[in-house]
């Protein structure tokens, strides 16, 4: 049996509007990254909530004079077969996609509710079925579709918001962006808006909190407050906070003295979190144990020293006899004796 493709299309107008627009041309540089914006947000929002189930593209058709007008066609194309199959989950069409990321006069969308909650996070949230939501957002009660929340939460969406929305706004000469139906703006974003749609922050999370005894090597010293020591485990460089306060106390009063090669055993506590900016490992010297100098002597090993037994035969003074050399050298060949 055939896949059959099903396709479904939706339309939506945004605007940007100021003095640099008045005669209807924008800065390439401006209108480019404006426009990836537009498709990375429309993808992001089409996975989130469609996974692999459907594909969308946008495409441009025309401008407005007297600002920039963008035409925006939503074309999304999915395998009827595969949903009807293998997933209880409607597809959600390109017309519900358009609205819950541009919102129409009649519902509200992503871009409004980034507006509403002004940069803060709903105070409170609360699930009134498994299609929609409760918040609370400056005193004021409000209620939205659960896939709304899901874009609102999700970080590439609103990466993708913000490129579009804040970075244009930054711009001298670009004041407003619209989303518009009929040329009547449905939303309108001013400039001193803007800032609501930068990147959220997300909390630190802890992934790893471990200590473990090491030896390092010390590679430099910092003897200011809060300064990282830089040290060596052999195979990598590290920065640590040295937080052992008897040590640290040892050092500013000169009771302990550093030269290049000196070793460090410690308990050093290392910490991993994911941050917005990646996985950051952050290293802390809880405890010294040993401060082991840098090796200045050749370690040599004597034999065993000779016993009072050994030389009671000898009398002091005299050479020694071949018996006394044999049982020195025991290994060494007997003297040869003459024929007679």
């Amino acid at each position: 049996m055939a896949l059959a493709y099903t396709m479904t299309r939706a339309a939506v107008t945004i605007a940007y509007d100021g003095p640099a627009l008045e005669n209807g041309t924008m800065d390439v540089r401006d209108l480019a990254p404006a426009l990836l914006a537009a498709g990375q947000l429309v993808d992001a929002a089409n996975a989130i909530l469609n996974g692999d189930s459907a594909r969308v593209s946008v495409q441009v058709t025309a401008t407005d004079v007297g600002s920039f007008e963008i035409s925006l066609h939503i074309v999304q194309s999915f395998g009827s077969q595969v949903v009807s199959l293998f997933t209880s989950e409607p597809v959600v069409a390109a017309s519900s996609l358009a609205t819950l990321v541009f919102g129409t006069p009649a519902a509200k969308g992503l871009l409004w509710l980034i507006k509403k909650c002004r940069g803060q996070r709903p105070t409170r949230i609360e699930k009134l079925s498994e299609s929609t939501v409760r918040l609370v957002i400056d005193g004021e009660v409000i209620e939205i579709p659960m896939d709304l929340l899901r874009l609102y939460q999700d970080l590439p969406v609103r990466i993708a918001a913000q490129r579009l929305v804040e970075q244009p706004l930054q711009k001298e000469g670009i004041d407003i962006f619209e989303v518009r139906e009929n040329k009547s703006p449905t939303l309108s974003i001013s400039k001193r808006d803007s800032g609501y749609f930068a990147r959220p922050s997300l909390p630190e999370e802890t992934l790893i909190d471990d200590t473990r005894r090491s030896a390092y090597s010390i590679i430099s010293l910092a003897f200011k407050e809060d300064n990282k020591w830089r040290l060596n485990d052999g195979n990598n460089a590290i920065s640590a906070t040295i937080v052992d306060d008897d040590f640290q106390k040892k050092v500013d009063n000169n009771q302990v003295s550093f030269s290049k090669g000196d070793i460090l055993i410690c308990d050093v506590r290392i910490t991993q979190k994911q941050t917005d900016a990646g996985l950051k490992t952050e290293y802390s010297v809880i405890k010294v144990i040993e401060h082991r100098a840098a090796a200045r002597q050749i370690p040599l090993s004597f034999d065993s020293e000779p016993t009072a037994a050994n030389n009671s035969s000898i009398p002091a003074g005299s050479p020694p006899t071949a018996q006394d050399k044999a049982q020195a050298n025991p290994t060494a060949l007997p003297p040869i004796t003459h024929l007679r």
